[in-house]
Formats: structure tokens, C-alpha cells, sequence
């Protein structure tokens, strides 16, 4: 029998150091349920985490420098974290830029050695970047005696993303990743970043399906539908001033206002609102173990992903329809950031 994760990178940090980790930090991904591309407007969401994760082994060196170990890279990286500098590699940039968040907070770091490993797919829409990069955060805490914020956690790791990887993200993977537990069902405010858990209706799982499409997230057009977003907000406010945020729009409050906006800027807009509705009724549909409700969402954001913020492919869509052609399945979409990754599947479970 091959060792679970969590010996397996215990065994890896032991080789590498020559000791035992004095802590290992596991953090899952997670897959969303409802409200894809509300989080980075300050929507609220629906995620659960998944069953892989990301482990991160570490243990204090008297000195003042940080070794890191990643598995899956198959790469070692040094340096200093008072003064840590780019490295070209997106997987030691991470790690650095959390010790550059930690230092520019006035916070004096010990030297540390980290090993990480991941059985969570990377660029499959899974959160796998938040989950290695909260996972060296929840490390670089334990390590100095700091309990975890998930808010806290959540800007920080937002924060090394736009500014070590040039990804404008939100707080919705992070602060999930860092919360659920499985089973669990993550609503999330990420306006004021507090959170509910529910369970989902019995008799049903969540699952996550490869849509066999690979991505990294900056290389797709996500940061081009921030900027979408951002300018068909900016046209609305000229005519409502005091609006804030397109999450704000009620279905009924943006229908007179549509016609105002050119396309693309119009669908983009639609869909946050409409999938902000649809997280409302999915919160009714959790609360009365609703899941052919829960179900019927799904079926309606996927489309709205698709016509709308253009964010799936004829390929995805037809595997999602093929999945929804199952007996058992409830309903499938395409989840995560989009363009590929992979597709979030509500099933029956069988007695």
C-alpha cells in the first residue's frame, strides 16, 4: 500500500533535513458550488473543500535563512526572508513573497526549513496555488506561535498572488482552503469575510471531474473579465452613483439598466448578478435539503459561464451535458476561474 500524503511528506522532510518536522500543515482545495466570479466582486459564495490537499512539513533552523523543498517541482530553493527577491520560478516566488508579507509587517521571521508536497491536481481549477500558498502561511504561524485569521490568511495570500504572480485574485480560495472541513458546505461573505457551513442534502456528494484541459490562470483571460467587470461597473455608477459593487444588483434593479451597458460589458455583468441571486437560492435549497434545486443552479450557472462570461468551451460544454445525461447526476458546470480545470458534479449517492 502506498503511504498517505502525510507520511509521505514527513518521510521527504526527514530525508532532506536529516530530523523530523516539527509540524506538518495540510490545507485542501476546493471546489465551488455557486457563485463563480462573484468572490473578487464581494460576492457571497457556496465551496466545499476537496478530499486531496497540500502538506507542508517544516521545522526551525538556527539561522536565518529558509530551505524549501517542493516535491512536486522537483526543486529546492534558499533565501533570505528579510530580503527575499524573485526567483523566475512561480512555486519559489509563492513562498518568497509570504516572507516578504510577513517582513513587511514588521514581523521578525525565523530561518526555516519547509518541505511541501501536493496530491491536489495543479491548473485544474481546484485552488491549488491558494493551497500551497496558505499552507506556507499556516506553516511560517505555527512556527512563531501565531494563531490562524482566515481573513488575515486570505488577504495576505491575495495579496502575494497579484504581487508575486501577477494574478488579481479574490479571497474566496484561501479563506475556504483554510476553514472547511469535509462534509462541509463554505458560504462566504467576502465583503466582510465571515462565513456559514452547511451539509449538503442528503443523499448526495460533491464531486470534481478533469475536464482534461490544463490552464494556468495568467495565461487566460480571467484578468481581461476583471477589467470588464470593473468598466461596466464604472458606466452604471454614472447612473447610480451610490452603487458600489454589481453584487449589489438585484435581477429586477439591473434589467432596466442592461440596455445601458455595450457588450461584452452587459453579459459580463449579467452573470454576476444572476449567479448572486443563484448563491441566494442555493442557500434556500441547502436549508431545505433541496437538491434537485441545488441541482437546477448548477445547470444555470454553467450556461450563464458559458453565453455569458465566455469563460467555457464546446468541448466543456459537452461534457457537461454528457454528465447531466447520468442517471444519478443532479448537476455538473464547469468550475474555478474557468477555461479548462474542472467541473463541479452534484450526484446521487447509491445505498
Amino acid at each position: 500500500m502506498a503511504p498517505s500524503p502525510r507520511t509521505r511528506i514527513e518521510l521527504y522532510f526527514s530525508s532532506r533535513f536529516e530530523t523530523k518536522p516539527q509540524g506538518i500543515v495540510c490545507m485542501p482545495g476546493r471546489v465551488v458550488l455557486l457563485g463563480e466570479h462573484v468572490d473578487h466582486q464581494g460576492g457571497r459564495i457556496l465551496a466545499a473543500p476537496t478530499p486531496q490537499g497540500v502538506y507542508v512539513a517544516w521545522g526551525i533552523r538556527p539561522d536565518h535563512r529558509v530551505r524549501l523543498h517542493a516535491l512536486n517541482a522537483r526543486g529546492t530553493d534558499r533565501f533570505d526572508p528579510a530580503s527575499p527577491e524573485r526567483s523566475g520560478r512561480r512555486w519559489a516566488d509563492l513562498a518568497r513573497g509570504v516572507f516578504a508579507r510577513f517582513t513587511q509587517s514588521g514581523r521578525r521571521l525565523p530561518g526555516l526549513d519547509l518541505a511541501v508536497f501536493g496530491d491536489l491536481p495543479a491548473n485544474a481549477g481546484l485552488a491549488s496555488s491558494a493551497a500551497y500558498t496558505a499552507g506556507i502561511v499556516k506553516a511560517v504561524l505555527d512556527a512563531i506561535g501565531e494563531p490562524l485569521d482566515p481573513a488575515e490568511l486570505a488577504r495576505h495570500v491575495a495579496a502575494v498572488e497579484h504581487e508575486w504572480a501577477g494574478v488579481s485574485c479574490g479571497f474566496m480560495d484561501p479563506y475556504v482552503v483554510a476553514v472547511a472541513k469535509p462534509g462541509d458546505v463554505v458560504w462566504l461573505d467576502n465583503r466582510t469575510l465571515t462565513h456559514e457551513t452547511f451539509a449538503l442534502p442528503a443523499g448526495t456528494r460533491l464531486e470534481h471531474q478533469d475536464t482534461g484541459i490544463a490552464r494556468r490562470l495568467s495565461e487566460t483571460p480571467y484578468n481581461e473579465r476583471r477589467r470588464e467587470l470593473a468598466h461596466a461597473l464604472a458606466c452604471l455608477r454614472e447612473l447610480e452613483p451610490e452603487l458600489t459593487s454589481l453584487v449589489d444588483l438585484t435581477p429586477d434593479r439591473f434589467a432596466p439598466l442592461a440596455d445601458r451597458l455595450g457588450d461584452p460589458y452587459m453579459r459580463r455583468a449579467r452573470h454576476v448578478v444572476m449567479e448572486t441571486d443563484r448563491v441566494r437560492r442555493g442557500v434556500e435549497a441547502l436549508e431545505a435539503g433541496d437538491a434537485a434545486a441545488l441541482g437546477v443552479l448548477m445547470h444555470e450557472c454553467h450556461q450563464s459561464l458559458s453565453a455569458d462570461f465566455e469563460s467555457s468551451s464546446p468541448e466543456i460544454d459537452e461534457q457537461v451535458a454528457r454528465l447531466e445525461a447520468e442517471e444519478d447526476v443532479l448537476g455538473a458546470r464547469l468550475q474555478g476561474a474557468g477555461w479548462g480545470g474542472s467541473l463541479a458534479v452534484l450526484r446521487k449517492t447509491r445505498d
